[in-house]
């Protein structure tokens, strides 16, 4: 018998089960003994057709995989484009129907009116700014809208060293009316002098405003010594009235603001005919005033019924 044949059924079939034994590849018997054949390659266990079913399944499920992601991002970029696409169309729509009013007439315009400039003082604060106050009366033949006023400060030489701006108390203002301006410097560096400018709307006529009365206008000191401006206040108008703010400016002798407040009523509506008295602290001023400069202004109030 040939070395190399399997003693059982001749098959030449042969392989290495283990170091010692050797075993039939067809009747799968083992050879006697492992030196009486020629060691053949050891077999290798498990087909090479069931490893590529396996990783051809799992390519299959990667591929699936990648293709469920992908549609997954692809759809949620293009619902987010959609999305941004709808809301540019709704914000072109609406600004497409916003409005905005114009004079068709013309009839208003920016201009530098002719008034008269009293009671005018620089007064600073413990922190460096300078409270620019002083009363305005318009003398121009316009009444005016939002004037605004613009302080320009000058060095010796008269060059300016800067300049700011503020506003009415009142946002209106007739022929021959006056009113009290306020402007706040801050910061403000060290000037020889100052100049004080107007610019304004012109308004070609007023409709219905409020009409306030000041009255009993008095002085008297509290318990911590501070000088209290006391009065009484009536809408004479026929309207209710919100916001109503009362201004005053305390002046010396030489008719200049040593202190300057301003308060708006407690309650927000006003009523037609009501009275109200009020009262204002002077907190800063030492010295009690020779004179004073009061105004009062308010807001008429919408769909008021009287």
């Amino acid at each position: 018998m040939n070395s190399k044949q399997c003693p059982t059924c001749g098959s030449t079939n042969l392989y290495q089960e283990s170091a010692t034994i050797y075993r039939c590849g067809d009747c799968f018997d083992k050879v006697p003994t492992g030196g009486m054949v020629d060691q053949p390659p050891p077999k290798v266990y498990g087909t090479s057709k069931h490893n590529k079913k396996t990783d051809a399944i799992g390519n299959w499920k990667n591929l699936i995989t990648v293709i469920v992601f992908a549609w997954v991002v692809l759809g949620s970029t293009a619902f987010t484009y959609f999305q941004k696409l709808q809301s540019g169309i709704s914000s072109i729509q609406e600004e497409e129907t916003v409005t905005i009013p114009i004079d068709p007439q013309l009839e208003s315009t920016e201009i530098s009116p002719e008034g008269e400039f009293q009671f005018s003082s620089a007064m600073p604060d413990v922190i460096g700014n300078v409270y620019f106050v002083g009363k305005f009366t318009n003398t121009s033949a316009h009444h005016l809208l939002m004037p605004k006023f613009t302080v320009d400060l000058l060095n010796q030489d008269g060059s300016s060293l800067g300049t700011s701006f503020g506003y009415a108390e009142k946002n209106i203002v007739a022929i021959g009316e006056s009113v009290i301006f306020q402007v706040l410097y801050s910061k403000t560096p060290n000037y020889a002098s100052y100049n004080i400018t107007v610019t304004a709307t012109t308004l070609p006529e007023i409709s219905n405003r409020p009409s306030l009365t000041l009255k009993n206008i008095d002085f008297k000191r509290n318990q911590y010594k501070e000088l209290v401006l006391t009065g009484k206040i009536q809408n004479k108008g026929n309207t209710t009235v919100n916001f109503t703010r009362i201004t005053c400016l305390l002046l010396d002798k030489q008719e200049n603001s040593i202190d300057y407040e301003s308060i708006i009523l407690e309650n927000e509506d006003f009523l037609t005919k009501e009275s109200k008295n009020f009262e204002i602290i002077f907190s800063r001023i030492k010295q009690n005033p020779k004179s004073y400069f009061c105004e009062t202004d308010a807001i008429l109030k919408e769909n008021a019924t009287n």
